[in-house]
């Protein structure tokens, strides 16, 4: 019995050697993500709303945030703000287009990681039509801007009052255009909420992450895991100033 068993896994063995070879001639496996020590997320921003530029990073060891790090941002060291985080303002830190060099090191750790961003070039969003910034009944509004040099991509975000849906949406095609459907003037049920609605458009090198004070939603879709090294995301942008729309009820 025992040897008619082992005859009988040795065939279906020899069976998946062969049909293996027949799909290709050999058998592929996916290489996992390499997992390290410590994982990094930051960026650095120029916020024309605030007149602030940015540097803001969080850093966990095996998980845990880490507070014994050095980073810095070009010449600028950042202050340890505990619990892992890493914060400086000020004006000016950077200019646009500049490419700032990025070092985050741990002498316990024998750990140096260093990469540089490319800060994107100034721009704007076109001024909105009257009957677009007071905004009747919460009517869809088509939003566009100039084009940022050196950007690797934008996204609208819009922030309103409480209650509010909002509108949160990553442009896809970089054709500098996006429409803020009238959902977003609402609640989730379809009421319209009036009060003033804050839009804002970000260019972005690599990735844009949250930072301390942030004003907007991000929206899905930004790019991920771009470092060598180490675990997490770094990114660079610039927040063009502003605009607002006022919906009200329609009369």
């Amino acid at each position: 019995m025992k040897y008619k068993t082992a005859m009988k896994n040795g065939l279906i063995l020899f069976l998946l050697i062969i049909f293996s070879f027949s799909c290709g001639g050999k058998v592929t496996t996916r290489t996992p993500q390499e997992q390290y020590k410590f994982t990094i997320n930051g960026v650095v921003a120029k916020d024309m709303n605030s007149g602030k530029d940015i540097a803001y990073f969080a850093v966990l060891r095996d998980s845990n945030p880490f507070d014994s790090a050095v980073v810095k941002v070009g010449s600028d060291t950042l202050a340890n703000q505990g619990n892992g985080n890493y914060y400086l303002e000020g004006f000016p830190l950077f200019n646009y287009g500049q490419t700032v060099s990025i070092n985050i090191s741990s002498a316990g750790d024998d750990f140096s990681l260093a990469t540089s961003v490319v800060i994107p070039g100034s721009f704007y969003i076109n001024e909105l039509p009257a009957n677009d910034q007071l905004n009747a009944g919460g009517h869809s509004v088509p939003v566009a801007w100039s084009v940022s040099a050196g950007t690797g991509g934008y996204f609208l975000s819009m922030t309103g009052p409480a209650g509010s849906v909002g509108h949160a949406v990553l442009d896809q095609d970089k054709n500098r255009t996006e429409t803020i459907p009238p959902d977003a003037f609402r609640t989730s049920p379809g009421d319209l909420v009036e009060g003033i609605y804050d839009v804002y458009v970000i260019a972005y090198y690599k990735s844009f992450l949250y930072y301390t004070g942030i004003a907007f939603e991000l929206p899905p879709g930004l790019p991920t895991g771009n470092l060598d090294g180490a675990n997490g995301t770094i990114g660079a942008g610039v927040i063009a100033s502003s605009v607002a729309i006022e919906v009200t009820s329609e009369q």
